[in-house]
């Protein structure tokens, strides 16, 4: 079979075989380390991987109506959690005019239940969110209603045109870039949307930690109908500074399942 080319090499001279999770062949490229699908399915069939099945979609489309947004799952955790990236994320935010206080634009990607945008909402931010399961977001645009308008459902490539150039000032993608089928479109189109210094923040397993090279296909984080595109720190850095970010760094993960880390990163002034 051949060799799908790596997107940060933007060659596949470099691309051997790594291993085959549930019957899909992940290969990785032996210059920059980036870990891929080499064939992915179809968008139609990748979507089925995160409606959960049948029973589980049909469940979550009968209690959206109905369920409030506090009545969520690990409310108080999940909020908590959100709270510390929310605090984290906007802390590289640069200073704004004395009316816009510490409050902006903001969207997150891969926006789930909406925990983040809620703790922006609260704090003043005006907010927006992409999340490919419309059924997850239902609680929050609920008690959140002044923003269900500015929630779309679909991947981030299907609903970018909802956003207009230079309108961010802060992007959040926690745990969502290895999803992303197209990153280099999908990173260009984040570059595009983000003010003159706007700061993206990502949270992304690490194909490059311990865990990885120890368990090779028992890594949790090989899921090739989820995660297309596994990165390290030295490949991502080396990938989204080709996009046109710059003031790339590495921090601690939010949380360490699967070996995660965190980039920050801006767009140029």
């Amino acid at each position: 079979m051949s060799r799908r080319v790596c997107i940060v090499c933007e060659t596949n001279a470099h691309t051997n075989y790594y291993c085959t999770v549930d019957e899909a062949e992940y290969v990785r490229c032996g210059q920059c380390g980036l870990m891929y699908v080499n064939k992915p399915e179809h968008h139609e069939d990748l979507y089925k991987a995160y409606t959960g099945g049948f029973w589980k979609e049909l469940r979550r489309k009968l209690m959206a109506p109905v369920r409030r947004f506090p009545q969520v799952s690990h409310f108080e955790d999940s909020m908590e959690r959100a709270r510390q990236i929310f605090e984290f994320s906007s802390s590289f935010v640069g200073e704004k005019s004395e009316e816009q206080a510490d409050t902006g634009v903001y969207l997150d990607i891969g926006c789930n239940k909406g925990f983040l945008l809620a703790t922006a909402a609260d704090l003043g931010w005006n907010v927006y969110g992409e999340e490919l399961v419309p059924e997850l977001t239902a609680p929050f645009c609920k008690t959140y209603k002044q923003f269900k308008d500015q929630i779309y459902n679909g991947r981030f490539q299907d609903v970018r045109h909802h956003f207009r150039s230079n309108m961010f000032d802060l992007i959040t993608a926690i745990d969502v870039i290895e999803h992303f089928e197209d990153p280099v479109a999908d990173i260009a189109g984040v570059l595009e949307i983000l003010k003159p210094g706007g700061v993206f923040v990502i949270q992304t397993p690490d194909a490059g930690c311990e865990q990885a090279k120890q368990l090779v296909e028992k890594w949790g984080a090989l899921k090739p109908l989820e995660h297309l595109h596994l990165f390290d720190e030295g490949n991502l850095g080396t990938f989204v500074s080709k996009t046109g970010f710059v003031d790339y760094q590495v921090s601690e993960p939010f949380e360490d399942a699967d070996g995660n880390f965190v980039a920050v990163m801006k767009k140029p002034l």
